[in-house]
């Protein structure tokens, strides 16, 4: 069907988006609807035409830097790379530009809190205001896009995004489904550039259950690419799957863009835009190591580091024949569009930033250096802090768990002991959208679990890395043995409400963590030693019942109770873990 571009991109493009189900079977025609004729390919062309892309990945809301008092900019300097660039060749007949985003555009940074918990509290989602101002084209979904559920998605992409937002292989329910589309193309000065969005199964939210289904990409891309190519001189796949399979940066599942490219057949698609796991790739032009099976494949890292750069030559063929990475920071500011598009965002941000929470004890344990070397060394004051406190706003919330458990992937940061702590402390602190989840355990699964916990302790002797370890409420003690060598360390002394195994090993516990306990020790549990093996535990496999909590709201909540990170809220050593390093 016929759309209106981003009137602050390619206004002069004709859009066309593909809508249907790309999923079920493959798809055999593409049928224009009213004023949707697609027109014919201009190819070969006499005088060559350069097809500009500018791309990037993986924001998560970081649009500022935020401190305690001016925040510097990020986006602003993006958005003027975009705006000089589309300047360039405005009036230039062999060559045109559109600009992409690659998706996750949520989770871990203050805007966030500007989107609120459903449509009733949504103020806006900064960044597709800001990417549409800016001139986007058109985007991927990603998987931490649906951190908030599909609901509050789509009312984001209806209110500010002024763009195609793009995912052929997601299913939605029927009522917000229209909000993303298997495919658009574009028509920017007679040249047909086609776009499908593919998007990981990997890393969704948990709660999200059956609302939302990911289909297999591979499939997906196989069932779509054949009815839409002969309509496009220029084919791209915009995928958020991760580079591939074997990369760690993030969670894969199926296949990344270097599968998806081995999967094609030749001449399917000149070109995927990835994202997901945040590579920097092509830094100093198109890297040999970037092309598989003819097919380049680009990505621009993390958090608005480098904005990426594509050149498609088209002549008789098309061909990708160029491709970097520009840094960020070495951009100047475009000050108009900081003053008149992100500065009232800052300003509706700022406050929530800067509100006073309450008073941090003076625990140098509490610090950032600290808690970025010793968290998973032994006991830790902030540990037993977010632990005590999500037990007990568990039970606030009407919950009847025994205890609760925390680990490192909630935790990115510390506070500054004997201060204030803010709002924008406790989010640099928990930065990202995790909920309350609650497992069953029995008695002696617990004690396995501990067993586990054990293995997962950092060493005195050994570099420190995400290994998962758990830190656990006041109601759990015990002891960790060393032992010589990793596979040896074990647990003893336990107790649970001042009670030994034997009185409890049958009986059923309710255990609140968060829904993503233990997501980031992936990469360790892959590469984990033969010799134990078989004692590690993965917590997936455990009932679960997901809430709509967020785990730094209950934080919050009590770090406010408490009047501040205070002993009186558990932020304190009690010998809750004790650890015997003889051996």
């Amino acid at each position: 069907m016929r759309a209106q571009p981003n009137p602050h991109g390619a206004a002069d493009a004709a859009l066309f988006l593909c809508v249907g189900d790309a999923i079920s079977a493959p798809i055999t025609q593409i049928i224009p609807g009213p004023e949707a004729e697609i027109p014919p390919s201009r190819l070969p062309l006499h005088h060559p035409f350069r097809l500009k892309l500018l791309h990037f990945n993986d924001l998560h809301g970081h649009l500022a830097c935020f401190t305690a008092d001016e925040p510097l900019p990020l986006f602003s300097r993006i958005a003027g790379l975009l705006r000089v660039t589309r300047r360039q060749y405005a009036r230039n007949p062999h060559a045109a530009v559109l600009v992409i985003t690659g998706g996750d555009e949520f989770g871990g940074a203050i805007f966030d809190e500007l989107l609120g918990d459903d449509p009733a509290s949504y103020v806006a989602h900064a960044a597709y205001r800001l990417y549409t101002q800016a001139g986007v084209d058109v985007g991927a979904l990603g998987n931490h896009d649906f951190d908030k559920g599909p609901e509050l998605l789509a009312h984001a992409i209806s209110r500010d995004a002024g763009f195609p937002i793009l995912a052929a292989n997601v299913q939605t329910p029927f009522e917000f489904a229209a909000f993303h589309i298997p495919a658009a193309l574009f028509v920017v000065k007679g040249i047909r550039v086609g776009f499908i969005g593919l998007i990981t199964p990997a890393q969704l939210h948990p709660e999200l259950g059956e609302r939302v289904r990911i289909a297999d990409p591979v499939q997906t891309a196989a069932h779509l690419i054949p009815a839409l190519r002969p309509h496009c001189d220029v084919l791209i796949l915009l995928s958020h799957l991760g580079h591939s399979l074997h990369d760690r940066g993030a969670a894969t599942a199926i296949a990344g863009d270097v599968e998806l490219a081995a999967a094609l057949a030749p001449g399917d698609v000149h070109l995927i835009i990835g994202a997901h796991t945040h590579n920097a790739l092509n830094e100093r032009g198109l890297n040999p190591d970037c092309i598989v099976n003819g097919i380049p494949i680009v990505q621009a890292g993390k958090l608005g580091q480098f904005v990426g750069e594509v050149d498609i030559t088209l002549a008789h063929t098309a061909c990708v024949t160029h491709a970097r990475l520009t840094a960020t920071a070495d951009l100047p500011v475009d000050a108009e569009f900081e003053r008149a598009h992100l500065r009232p965002l800052l300003d509706l941000a700022h406050p929530r930033w800067n509100r006073v929470l309450g008073q941090v004890i003076d625990d140098e344990s509490l610090c950032t250096d600290a808690v970025r070397n010793d968290f998973a060394a032994g006991e830790s004051a902030l540990a037993h802090f977010i632990a005590d406190g999500l037990a007990a706003q568990s039970r606030e919330q009407g919950y009847a768990v025994h205890f609760a458990m925390i680990d490192a992937a909630n935790v990115r940061s510390g506070l500054q002991p004997g201060s204030v702590v803010t709002f924008g402390d406790w989010f640099n602190l928990m930065p990202f959208a995790d909920t309350l989840c609650l497992l069953r355990l029995s008695g002696r699964q617990i004690v396995a679990l501990l067993q586990d916990n054990a293995l997962r302790v950092d060493r005195p002797a050994a570099a420190h890395t995400e290994r998962g370890f758990l830190h656990f409420s006041r109601e759990l003690r015990y002891t960790i043995e060393l032992g010589p060598e990793r596979g040896s360390a074990l647990a003893r002394d336990i107790t649970i409400a001042g009670q030994p195994p034997e009185s409890w090993l049958d009986q059923e516990f309710l255990i609140a963590a968060s829904n993503f306990v233990r997501g980031p020790a992936a990469v360790w549990q892959a590469q984990k030693q033969p010799v134990y093996r078989d004692r590690l535990l993965d917590l997936r496999g455990f009932p679960q019942i997901p809430t709509h909590h967020y785990i730094r709201t209950l934080l919050v909540a009590h770090i406010t109770a408490h009047g501040g990170v205070t002993e009186a809220g558990g932020a304190q050593r009690d010998g809750r873990l004790r650890l015997d390093i003889r051996y």
